[in-house]
């Protein structure tokens, strides 16, 4: 390999008496490292941690490390396409955890976000670039390459770190969703299956078990909802498995057990076409119940909720109405935000926030998403609100966010 192809440490070629007397950077990291580490503890000491009160050695965790890591680099030579990989975090590396890695296992435990763990290597580069230039560093032609390779160097701490952190929280988030779908699941199931014996052998009346199985279908189904939205969040789009089906039929279905757990309302059901396509049936029973939970909960109490399905070619699309105060045109792109609750209207007029986890409609949207449809939303005075879904029969491209409209 030519030498030009080397970032290699001079050895004194061209640099001037002064520049001679003075390390170069790699040496200054390991000469100067206590006083570059101090800096990197004040800054620590000044990120929030959820409270925990963190000690010194907790705070400084493997920066020294990193730091002789870094030194260790800018000392060897460097190929132009060992350059390019570093710049990329593309590094070199062996099957053990970096200083880098291990570092962001330690910043995770210790309640760091990642924004901040970020913000931790922006201060490390900012310390060693002010004390390097407080002791002459940055004056030569050499400094540059040192420079740039301090850089690269940083740059690939920073991929290390966010890549092992990126993967520890998805495993946190697998770990999560298997306490709630086998631990807590589980036991509620045994809880209602329990009350249907107990009315069944004559220990406990109807009207007793009834409470005891609402209290249990609402957990179920905020359990649900936390999965569906982890998985949402942790995947980017939630997942579905398609079966050849009628959509009619499912909704039907959806529409019958809704109208009998809410015997004082009414749910008029109209549907014309051809509804056949490949659906998951269960995320569209999701769709629907969401849809009418959540027109049951804010449309008027006296009026009828109307569930309307038509068909072209290619799509199958349903619409959920109902009459009531409309959603201000302010609201009508946060309500599909996770975690967001609506304002009910209570009987002497005033607006109270519903509870419950405010995922309802974040959920209609990534199941929208997850066909490949689209989700239209229309509210005014006199029309009511209706909410619109646009199904593709088939499997399509699916966008990272279904379109929205708010009218």
């Amino acid at each position: 390999m030519q030498a030009s192809a080397l970032n290699t440490p001079d050895q004194g070629q061209g640099r001037t008496a002064s520049s001679l007397s003075r390390p170069r950077l790699s040496e200054f990291l390991n000469l100067q490292a206590e006083e570059i580490l101090l800096a990197w503890d004040e800054f620590a000491a000044t990120v929030d941690h959820d409270g925990k009160a963190l000690d010194p050695v907790a705070l400084r965790d493997h920066a020294a490390e990193i730091l002789k890591t870094i030194a260790a680099d800018l000392s060897q030579p460097q190929s132009a396409a060992q350059q390019d990989a570093k710049g990329k975090g593309l590094g070199p590396r062996n099957h053990l955890p970096t200083p880098a890695e291990t570092h962001a296992d330690f910043r995770m435990v210790a309640g760091f976000a990642v924004d901040a763990m970020i913000t931790e290597y922006r201060a490390l580069r900012a310390s060693v670039l002010k004390i390097w230039a407080r002791h002459g560093g940055g004056t030569e032609p050499e400094d540059l390459t040192d420079l740039t390779r301090f850089n690269e160097a940083i740059d690939q701490a920073i991929a290390e770190s966010v890549g092992r952190y990126t993967k520890q929280t998805g495993s946190a988030m697998e770990l999560f969703i298997g306490i709630l779908g086998h631990d807590i699941r589980n036991p509620l199931g045994t809880i209602m299956m329990s009350a249907a014996v107990l009315q069944r052998t004559g220990q406990l009346t109807p009207a007793a078990v009834a409470p005891i199985n609402n209290a249990a279908l609402r957990i179920k189904g905020i359990i649900e909802q936390v999965v569906d939205f982890t998985r949402a969040q942790a995947d980017g789009v939630m997942p579905i498995v398609r079966t050849p089906g009628n959509l009619a039929e499912q909704v039907a279905k959806v529409v019958d057990e809704t109208q009998i757990r809410h015997p004082v309302r009414l749910i008029v059901l109209e549907a014309d076409g051809d509804f056949n396509g490949s659906w998951d049936e269960g995320r569209m029973g999701q769709l629907v119940s969401n849809l009418l939970a959540n027109a049951l909960l804010y449309g008027a109490a006296d009026t009828p909720i109307t569930v309307k399905m038509w068909t072209s070619l290619a799509d199958v699309s349903m619409s959920v109405h109902n009459h009531g105060r409309p959603i201000p045109e302010g609201e009508r792109e946060r309500i599909f935000q996770p975690l967001e609750r609506g304002w009910q209207q209570r009987a002497d007029g005033e607006a109270r926030e519903t509870s419950g986890l405010g995922l309802g409609l974040y959920i209609c949207r990534e199941i929208v998403q997850s066909h490949g449809g689209q989700l239209h939303l229309e509210s005014t005075e006199a029309g009511g609100t209706t909410f619109t879904a646009t199904l593709p029969r088939h499997e399509r491209a699916i966008a990272t966010r279904p379109r929205i409209h708010a009218a």
